[in-house]
């Protein structure tokens, strides 16, 4: 019985989870994280409520002794000070109690949201690479075009790229070499650019990277390189490479603007043979 209602509970929390109300509250506090107003006024009214709550308790710690005293008093029965004083501390050790009781209550909401978010996290990751799946990197994209850039740089990178022939090692070689390549390829993605921005497998064989941090086309070229040379070890039976299409723009940017132009520049990489990159300029 009591695993079943554990069950219902945890239902019951996913579906609130997922309401859309708690959607903008979520939305709220991940913008309090980038804006200082709304990180102001979140403290602002949790400070607020904390002492609307002290009030509460303590009016009701008075009326509630003197609610017992008036009681007792008309039946006959008179309380002294000391017994008043004892009614106050009986009052104040059960509000202890429910305050621990709700600190209890909140430590597991708070543990059940920690479980939400790190299933939803793990639903959003790409479960082959190990790296964001399309959803999870296009709405980080949309995040980071329409946050605050006061301390980060005003133009980006993005790139888009494919397996050169992917389809070819799939045949030839199995799936499972072909799953090994995709895994090396975002792999080496993450290890190169990783620290600079954020990567995503967006489609079967094809990744894309926002470079966020500041970053020179001599410092993306070199990175580039570095990362053909990695992917052409991958394999010892077939050499992989990837054609990369590189976009350098102004932030913000829409994320279909920085799609086309990079896919622009994707075909314009395989028209000069593959195996190569290929950088738009805004």
């Amino acid at each position: 019985m009591i695993a079943v209602i554990c069950c219902v509970c945890m239902e019951v929390c996913d579906v609130i989870y997922r309401c859309e109300r708690v959607g903008k509250l979520q939305e709220a506090m991940n913008q309090s994280k980038e804006n200082l107003y709304w990180s102001s006024k979140i403290w602002g009214d949790i400070t607020g409520i904390v002492i609307f709550v002290i009030s509460i308790a303590a009016v009701s710690t008075i009326y509630f002794s003197d609610r017992v005293r008036y009681l007792l008093k008309e039946h006959g029965i008179y309380v002294t000070d000391v017994i008043y004083a004892d009614l106050v501390h009986l009052q104040i050790q059960f509000l202890i109690a429910m305050l621990a009781l709700n600190f209890i209550l909140i430590l597991i909401i708070l543990m059940v949201y920690r479980y939400m978010k790190y299933r939803e996290y793990l639903g959003e990751m790409d479960p082959l690479t190990d790296v964001m799946g399309r959803r999870m990197f296009l709405h980080h994209c949309e995040m980071i075009q329409t946050g605050s850039r006061k301390d980060g740089p005003e133009k980006g990178w993005f790139l888009f790229l494919d397996v050169d022939w992917f389809k070819k090692i799939n045949d030839t070689l199995g799936h499972m070499v072909g799953d090994k390549t995709l895994q090396m390829v975002a792999q080496n993605l993450e290890h190169t650019f990783g620290k600079y921005g954020a990567v995503g497998r967006v489609g079967g064989d094809e990744f894309a990277v926002l470079i966020e941090k500041k970053m020179t086309r001599a410092q993306l070229e070199e990175r580039l390189m570095q990362f053909e040379k990695a992917a052409s070890a991958i394999l010892t039976e077939e050499k992989v490479s990837s054609s990369i299409g590189v976009y350098h723009f102004t932030f913000p940017q829409e994320i279909k603007h920085l799609l086309r132009e990079t896919d622009n520049a994707l075909y314009a990489a395989k028209e000069r043979g593959r195996a190569c990159f290929v950088v738009y300029e805004e």
